[in-house]
């Protein structure tokens, strides 16, 4: 999957009312995974779940991809896809979690997507189950809307809807032409490509804007052209609303700004939108999408200057305003 890709991904999780501020654009460069029992069938899962940071192995050098999938390790995973703040969510009442899954469990708890076994009793250390799975993937990525019938027979009781709604995203399909297979244990290797897939689906179905270029008028405005035209259906507001915005300021604090006052241009190419908090007196790296902006509004100064991810490390000295930029073409689990 390109960056783009993982973009989709992240706007998905937004829509499902979760923050994504802990990935940004510095991170798009990791080291490929080292796991030996990763085969062929899993390997594109594998390596775009680890180089996002999604996942871990069991250990080093093996994924454990034929183990089964822990609740705990599955919670863990989806608070990483998610971009949860497991630090400050409030506790969900498990008395039966560690310090690795605590944080994760609470936060996905706090969202509705996983429950306890009993109200004080998340059961970590339990396989988590094909029904369980489909649960949590529908919950997270709010896929109920593709809800189908299903030939399956054990596609009943609390799960039902829940596999109704993953088997019309054809994300998978049953254990035999009328089984589910709701009860089975999943393994770690079938999540990883499962949760892989969702990403394949959401990137096929739901329309998601890209900065081409972009400029920062003034502290507060910014105008962005987009890479194509947006859906007619789509208002200034939903366009803009999809596009992927950090400041990062220079003591080291980070924001997702809200976005204001969008109008785009009658051939739905270009975005004009404030941003609040004003980057007044302020300076930093706004990151839109791909592209990336140095910006310093402290007193006296009113500059910006234009980055891209692959020269941010040499480039960055020359200043110009207004700044118009474009694309540049643990803990195991």
């Amino acid at each position: 999957m390109s960056n783009h890709s993982f973009k989709k991904f992240l706007a998905a999780g937004t829509s499902a009312a979760v923050v994504v501020a802990a990935v940004t654009p510095a991170a798009f460069a990791h080291e490929s995974h080292k796991f030996s029992d990763v085969t062929k069938n899993y390997e594109e899962a594998v390596t775009f779940l680890h180089d996002w940071e999604i996942v871990n192995g069991k250990t080093e050098t093996t994924f454990g991809t034929n183990l089964n999938l822990t609740r705990g390790d599955a919670a863990v995973i989806m608070a990483n896809a998610l971009g949860l703040d497991t630090e400050n969510a409030p506790s969900a009442g498990f008395k039966d979690l560690n310090s690795r899954i605590a944080g994760s469990v609470n936060a996905l708890a706090e969202y509705g997507i996983i429950s306890g076994v009993t109200k004080e009793k998340f059961a970590p250390n339990d396989p988590l189950t094909r029904g369980a799975m489909a649960k949590i993937l529908v919950l997270s990525f709010e896929l109920d809307e593709f809800a189908v019938d299903t030939p399956f027979i054990d596609a009943v009781g609390v799960f039902g809807p829940y596999i109704e709604a993953l088997y019309g995203t054809e994300i998978t399909y049953g254990k035999t032409e009328t089984t589910f297979g709701t009860n089975m244990n999943i393994t770690r290797g079938d999540f990883a490509n499962l949760l892989y897939r969702t990403f394949t689906f959401l990137e096929d179905t739901i329309y998601i804007p890209y900065a081409q270029t972009a400029e920062l008028v003034d502290s507060d405005t910014i105008t962005v052209t987009l890479e194509e035209a947006a859906p007619a259906e789509y208002s200034a507001e939903e366009v803009a609303a999809g596009l992927w915005i950090i400041a990062e300021f220079a003591d080291g604090s980070a924001t997702i700004p809200a976005i204001n006052n969008a109008v785009i241009s009658d051939d739905l190419t270009v975005l004009t939108f404030d941003i609040t908090p004003d980057l007044a007196g302020k300076e930093g790296l706004l990151y839109i999408d791909e592209l990336e902006i140095e910006f310093n509004f402290t007193a006296g100064t009113t500059n910006a200057s234009a980055l891209n991810f692959d020269a941010a490390s040499t480039v960055g000295s020359e200043q110009i305003n207004p700044v118009k930029i474009t694309t540049a073409s643990s803990n195991q689990q």
